[in-house]
């Protein structure tokens, strides 16, 4: 659609469309958690508990999910406050720089896991780490946990 704004295609317009202050339709169910997403992060790092893993970084991809608080779009608008998805590829793309060998793909996915988790607005978070280039047959081997904040009674979602 060329030379087409989204200003033709939205009813009156995009500013009115999209208003802080225009109430929300009848069919939006406001309070509801939302969810920051990290997909497909890849980074080359040392990781594994064979020996032959040891000689050199693999590439390994991260994908996250962040389950927030209820109202979250509201409280980010009230306060500034937000879960930050730059600060979870900061955190893993620094601990990957840092060399470290990992052995296990589940150690990391805890570590990023408790790194989301630490911030008040995020109730429950899902990490799959995945190494990609150990069998030709499968783009990624690895593994998803799924970890919910001490005390909340957030429900880890499988949607």
């Amino acid at each position: 659609m060329t030379g087409v704004g989204i200003g033709a295609l939205v009813p009156h317009g995009p500013s009115q469309m999209f208003s802080e202050t225009t109430p929300r339709p009848p069919s939006i169910v406001a309070g509801r958690p939302d969810r920051i997403l990290v997909t497909g992060l890849v980074v080359e790092t040392y990781i594994g508990v064979h020996d032959v893993e040891r000689l050199g970084r693999q590439r390994v991809r991260f994908d996250v999910e962040v389950d927030t608080v209820d109202d979250y779009a509201e409280i980010v608008r009230t306060t500034g406050d937000y879960v930050s998805y730059a600060d979870i590829v900061e955190y893993v793309e620094r601990r990957a720089a840092e060399g470290d060998h990992v052995e296990l793909v589940e150690t990391w996915a805890e570590q990023v896991a408790t790194f989301a988790l630490a911030d008040e607005l995020a109730t429950a978070v899902r990490v799959a780490v995945q190494k990609l280039d150990i069998f030709d047959a499968a783009d990624g081997v690895g593994i998803m946990i799924e970890r919910r904040r001490a005390g909340s009674s957030a429900e880890v979602s499988t949607s």
